[in-house]
């Protein structure tokens, strides 16, 4: 692996305000003004998601496997473990890197 110089090929960040603190830079890298108040807005999955009463995950069987690891009763299967990885490594091969972009 190559190491060189691409730090100092990066641009400079805005200087500090008063406070301490950098001034934040849009995307047309112009710096946004003091005390504007910062704007965010999510994906229809993630608003869909978020209004959800439903956890994306079993958070009983996550605590029980806490608990396990935790008393040191957890056991993992290797072999199942060791299955999975090789149909992995098999599927990826047979893909013949399709996914590389």
């Amino acid at each position: 692996m190559k190491i060189d110089d691409a730090g100092s090929k990066l641009p400079s960040l805005p200087a500090l305000n008063p406070s301490g603190q950098r001034a934040g830079v849009g995307r047309t890298g112009e710096a946004a003004v003091a005390g504007a108040p910062d704007k965010v807005s999510l994906s229809g999955t993630l608003q869909a998601l978020a209004a959800s009463s439903e956890a994306p995950i079993d958070a009983a069987k996550v605590e029980k496997i806490r608990a396990a690891i935790a008393d040191g009763s957890f056991g993992a299967d290797t072999g199942a473990i060791a299955d999975g990885l090789i149909a992995s490594a098999r599927e990826l091969a047979a893909r013949g890197g399709q996914d590389k972009q």
